[in-house]
């Protein structure tokens, strides 16, 4: 979250960052209001004195004679306490207006208005040449008998999936690996968060109110269901102050994620890349300001590290002003080939959010014992979504007689090196 001191400050910076990220908005019912809460205060506090100087003069009154002036300080404190109501309600929708705006993006971050402007940065690995038609990973998931979209669709409607035998036991390896790798080699702590989180908790990670279409609300309990272990990660940290010496700190989650998905028109709407429901493992870091876009490239890495094992070809992007996430300064996609969409499709997103989330989840930390409390910045990288994983693997490493080969090393947790269809058991 930006400040109003900020923005107050920097109201200049503020308008170009909205320009840049194509964001319609203006700053002007913000700034009004914060004009009027300025005036109101200083009304307030100039009745408080009159109010204080009044009390003063009434005590030096003998008692007979107080009664005029006991009438005008009731008069005074009834003006006061409108007076803090009107403010009260003026923060409250300041508070809104704060909430709504996104970070500002980093100077790095090119111009853009969609996915086209975005900036091949590198590419990997070579996408493999077929001597037949490849098919897509939802036609090879049907003939292995491992997806099964029917089943899912009479359990919980569209864009679920049961996942079957070799499915399930690929989803569970892959997780499996990607945790294994994350905390053996990248020097993650393994958590496993809650699934429900509080608004409070969406809202420090810069869900709410920005993206309450898209959340699954449980009304009763007031709680809503993980739209990613970014958000129960900020949350594990918010209204704390981090000691000396307790950064960076280092996450690797995995979850289920929920999303309404309510508007999108997306193209994938068959198959694993676009679900209500979906694994993920996710990368999660609090760290000093200094360091941050440092770790940002690390964690890039580190996310490319498990495409790698796995032999899938991918390229990496840098998102355009327009695609930046809301809670984001800057963003690097990595998208992995598809060989039967023929197309890159993203596999994970690695944010540096600075001390946007930081600031509204109220996360600092103490440099020395004995410094001044600063914000701490945050960092999210996918690493990776599992159902585009297996959706890629599939793939890439199907055989002309739909088979596919499970790679080298998911092999010792799956137990078998080759997914053979039903009809030649």
């Amino acid at each position: 979250m930006l400040s109003l001191d900020f923005i107050r400050q920097h109201t200049d910076i503020v308008r170009a960052n909205l320009q840049k990220r194509h964001d319609a908005r203006t700053l002007d019912e913000l700034l009004q209001l914060e004009e009027q809460r300025r005036a109101l205060v200083a009304h307030r506090d100039q009745m408080h004195s009159v109010l204080k100087h009044a009390r003063e003069s009434i005590r030096a009154l003998p008692v007979e004679k107080r009664a005029a002036q006991n009438r005008q300080v009731k008069e005074q404190e009834q003006g006061i306490r409108q007076l803090e109501l009107r403010i009260a309600d003026i923060d409250t929708r300041l508070q809104m207006q704060l909430l709504s705006l996104p970070n500002l993006l980093h100077a790095s971050v090119p111009e853009g208005e969609d996915e086209k402007d975005d900036v091949e940065i590198r590419r990997w690995g070579e996408p493999l040449s077929f001597h037949f038609e490849p098919k897509p990973h939802w036609t090879l998931g049907e003939q292995l008998d491992i997806l099964d979209a029917k089943s899912a669709a009479r359990i919980a409607g569209s864009r679920f999936v049961t996942l079957k035998g070799a499915g399930a036991r690929l989803e569970r390896a892959l997780i499996s690996f990607m945790l294994d790798v994350h905390t053996r080699e990248h020097d993650y702590t393994e958590i496993m968060p809650p699934q429900l989180v509080k608004s409070s908790v969406l809202q420090g990670a810069g869900q709410l109110p920005k993206f309450v279409q898209q959340v699954y609300h449980c009304s009763e309990d007031d709680l809503y269901l993980n739209p990613t272990a970014e958000v129960p990660l900020v949350g594990m940290h918010a209204e704390t102050i981090l000691s000396a010496g307790t950064l960076p700190v280092r996450y690797a989650a995995w979850t289920s994620a929920f999303r309404r998905e309510a508007g999108s028109a997306s193209r994938h709407t068959r198959g694993l890349l676009r679900l209500h429901q979906f694994n993920k493992v996710e990368l999660f870091q609090i760290v000093e300001p200094s360091v941050s876009y440092q770790v940002l490239e690390t964690m890039l890495g580190h996310a490319e590290a498990i495409l790698r094992y796995l032999a899938l070809p991918y390229r990496i992007v840098l998102l355009c002003a327009a695609n930046v996430p809301f809670a984001a300064s800057k963003t690097y996609d990595l998208e992995v080939w598809m060989p039967a969409q023929n197309a890159y499709v993203e596999i994970s997103s690695v944010s540096n959010c600075e001390a946007f989330q930081a600031r509204r989840a109220d996360i600092k930390y103490r440099a020395t014992a004995q410094a001044h409390a600063e914000y701490v910045h945050t960092l999210n990288a996918s690493g990776l979504a599992v159902g585009r994983t297996m959706a890629a693997l599939l793939e890439t490493y199907q055989q002309a007689d739909g088979s596919v080969i499970i790679p080298k090393v998911l092999r010792p947790y799956m137990g078998v090196s080759l997914l053979i269809p039903d009809h030649q058991h």
